[in-house]
Protein backbone atom coordinates (compact mmCIF):
# COMPACT_ATOMS: atom_id res chain seq x y z
CA UNK A 1 0.00 0.00 0.00
CA UNK A 2 2.88 2.35 0.78
CA UNK A 3 4.38 1.90 -2.68
CA UNK A 4 1.05 2.70 -4.35
CA UNK A 5 0.55 5.77 -2.16
CA UNK A 6 4.08 7.00 -2.96
CA UNK A 7 3.52 6.41 -6.66
CA UNK A 8 0.25 8.34 -6.60
CA UNK A 9 1.61 11.17 -4.44
CA UNK A 10 4.82 11.80 -6.36
CA UNK A 11 3.85 12.14 -10.00
CA UNK A 12 6.67 14.47 -10.87
CA UNK A 13 7.21 14.96 -14.60
CA UNK A 14 10.85 13.88 -14.48
CA UNK A 15 10.72 12.36 -17.97
CA UNK A 16 12.57 9.36 -16.55
CA UNK A 17 10.48 6.23 -17.05
CA UNK A 18 10.83 3.82 -14.16
CA UNK A 19 11.90 6.26 -11.45
CA UNK A 20 9.32 4.79 -9.05
CA UNK A 21 11.31 1.57 -9.18
CA UNK A 22 13.65 3.10 -6.66
CA UNK A 23 11.11 2.95 -3.84
CA UNK A 24 9.04 0.03 -5.20
CA UNK A 25 11.94 -2.41 -5.55
CA UNK A 26 13.48 -1.22 -2.27
CA UNK A 27 10.22 -1.94 -0.44
CA UNK A 28 9.64 -5.29 -2.17
CA UNK A 29 13.17 -6.56 -1.57
CA UNK A 30 13.26 -5.21 1.96
CA UNK A 31 10.05 -7.08 2.73
CA UNK A 32 11.17 -10.27 0.98
CA UNK A 33 14.59 -10.33 2.63
CA UNK A 34 13.17 -9.59 6.06
CA UNK A 35 10.52 -12.31 5.82
CA UNK A 36 10.93 -16.05 6.11
CA UNK A 37 7.71 -16.58 4.14
CA UNK A 38 8.46 -18.07 0.72
CA UNK A 39 5.93 -15.90 -1.16
CA UNK A 40 6.38 -12.62 0.74
CA UNK A 41 7.11 -10.47 -2.33
CA UNK A 42 4.20 -11.99 -4.26
CA UNK A 43 1.77 -11.36 -1.41
CA UNK A 44 3.05 -7.79 -1.13
CA UNK A 45 2.78 -7.14 -4.85
CA UNK A 46 -0.72 -8.65 -5.11
CA UNK A 47 -1.76 -6.48 -2.16
CA UNK A 48 -0.32 -3.42 -3.88
CA UNK A 49 -2.10 -4.43 -7.10
CA UNK A 50 -5.44 -4.63 -5.31
CA UNK A 51 -4.77 -1.31 -3.58
CA UNK A 52 -3.82 0.33 -6.90
CA UNK A 53 -7.22 -0.56 -8.35
CA UNK A 54 -8.97 1.80 -5.95
CA UNK A 55 -10.25 4.86 -7.83
CA UNK A 56 -8.93 7.23 -5.16
CA UNK A 57 -5.40 7.00 -6.65
CA UNK A 58 -6.44 8.23 -10.07
CA UNK A 59 -4.47 5.75 -12.15
CA UNK A 60 -5.78 5.70 -15.71
CA UNK A 61 -4.07 2.44 -16.70
CA UNK A 62 -6.54 -0.47 -16.58
CA UNK A 63 -3.60 -2.88 -16.36
CA UNK A 64 -1.88 -1.26 -13.36
CA UNK A 65 -2.79 -4.30 -11.26
CA UNK A 66 -0.69 -6.53 -13.54
CA UNK A 67 2.21 -4.09 -13.47
CA UNK A 68 2.21 -4.19 -9.66
CA UNK A 69 1.81 -7.98 -9.49
CA UNK A 70 4.62 -9.22 -11.72
CA UNK A 71 7.69 -7.84 -9.88
CA UNK A 72 6.80 -9.76 -6.73
CA UNK A 73 6.46 -12.99 -8.69
CA UNK A 74 9.86 -12.39 -10.34
CA UNK A 75 11.52 -11.69 -6.98
CA UNK A 76 10.04 -14.78 -5.33
CA UNK A 77 10.96 -16.82 -8.41
CA UNK A 78 14.53 -15.54 -8.18
CA UNK A 79 14.67 -16.48 -4.51
CA UNK A 80 13.41 -19.97 -5.34
CA UNK A 81 15.91 -20.56 -8.13
CA UNK A 82 19.03 -19.04 -6.55
CA UNK A 83 18.88 -20.15 -2.93
CA UNK A 84 22.61 -19.71 -2.34
CA UNK A 85 22.65 -16.10 -3.48
CA UNK A 86 19.82 -14.68 -1.36
CA UNK A 87 22.27 -12.90 0.94
CA UNK A 88 24.36 -11.38 -1.86
CA UNK A 89 23.78 -7.67 -2.44
CA UNK A 90 24.78 -7.88 -6.10
CA UNK A 91 22.21 -10.64 -6.72
CA UNK A 92 19.42 -8.71 -5.00
CA UNK A 93 20.25 -5.57 -6.98
CA UNK A 94 20.14 -7.48 -10.28
CA UNK A 95 16.93 -9.18 -9.18
CA UNK A 96 15.39 -5.77 -8.49
CA UNK A 97 16.39 -4.60 -11.97
CA UNK A 98 14.91 -7.67 -13.61
CA UNK A 99 11.72 -7.44 -11.59
CA UNK A 100 11.19 -3.79 -12.45
CA UNK A 101 11.95 -4.45 -16.14
CA UNK A 102 8.67 -6.36 -16.31
CA UNK A 103 6.79 -3.05 -16.42
CA UNK A 104 7.89 -1.78 -19.86
CA UNK A 105 7.91 -5.31 -21.27
CA UNK A 106 4.34 -5.98 -20.16
CA UNK A 107 3.28 -2.56 -21.40
CA UNK A 108 4.79 -3.36 -24.78
CA UNK A 109 2.84 -6.62 -24.98
CA UNK A 110 -0.38 -4.91 -23.84
CA UNK A 111 0.13 -2.14 -26.36
CA UNK A 112 0.72 -4.59 -29.21
CA UNK A 113 -2.23 -6.83 -28.30
CA UNK A 114 -4.80 -4.21 -27.32
CA UNK A 115 -3.64 -0.96 -28.87
CA UNK A 116 -3.63 0.70 -25.45
CA UNK A 117 -1.27 3.68 -25.82
CA UNK A 118 1.59 4.14 -23.38
CA UNK A 119 3.39 7.47 -23.59
CA UNK A 120 6.62 5.95 -22.31
CA UNK A 121 6.74 3.68 -25.36
CA UNK A 122 6.16 6.35 -28.03
CA UNK A 123 9.81 6.32 -29.09
CA UNK A 124 10.51 2.64 -28.58
CA UNK A 125 11.13 0.27 -25.71
CA UNK A 126 14.95 0.52 -25.36
CA UNK A 127 15.04 3.73 -23.30
CA UNK A 128 12.18 2.82 -20.93
CA UNK A 129 13.61 -0.67 -20.49
CA UNK A 130 17.08 0.70 -19.67
CA UNK A 131 15.75 3.24 -17.16
CA UNK A 132 13.48 0.67 -15.51
CA UNK A 133 16.42 -1.71 -15.11
CA UNK A 134 18.60 1.10 -13.75
CA UNK A 135 16.06 2.30 -11.18
CA UNK A 136 15.16 -1.30 -10.30
CA UNK A 137 18.82 -2.12 -9.65
CA UNK A 138 19.21 1.01 -7.51
CA UNK A 139 16.02 0.20 -5.59
CA UNK A 140 17.14 -3.40 -5.15
CA UNK A 141 20.52 -2.20 -3.94
CA UNK A 142 18.85 0.16 -1.46
CA UNK A 143 16.49 -2.51 -0.09
CA UNK A 144 19.22 -5.15 0.11
CA UNK A 145 21.64 -2.77 1.79
CA UNK A 146 19.06 -1.79 4.39
CA UNK A 147 18.11 -5.33 5.35
CA UNK A 148 21.51 -7.01 5.01
CA UNK A 149 23.37 -4.10 6.58
CA UNK A 150 20.99 -4.16 9.55
CA UNK A 151 21.46 -7.92 9.93
CA UNK A 152 25.25 -7.66 9.86
CA UNK A 153 25.23 -4.83 12.38
CA UNK A 154 22.90 -6.78 14.67
CA UNK A 155 25.03 -9.95 14.39
CA UNK A 156 28.19 -8.17 15.59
Amino acid sequence: AGAVALHAAFRWPLRLPGHHGLEWMALLLLGRCASSYRWAASVSSVSAAAFSALPVWGFDDPFIWLIYTLPGLVIDGGFGVARGWQQKIWFLAILGGGAHATKPLVRLVISILSGWPYGSLLYGVAYPLATHVLFGVLGGLLGATLVLGTRRKRDH
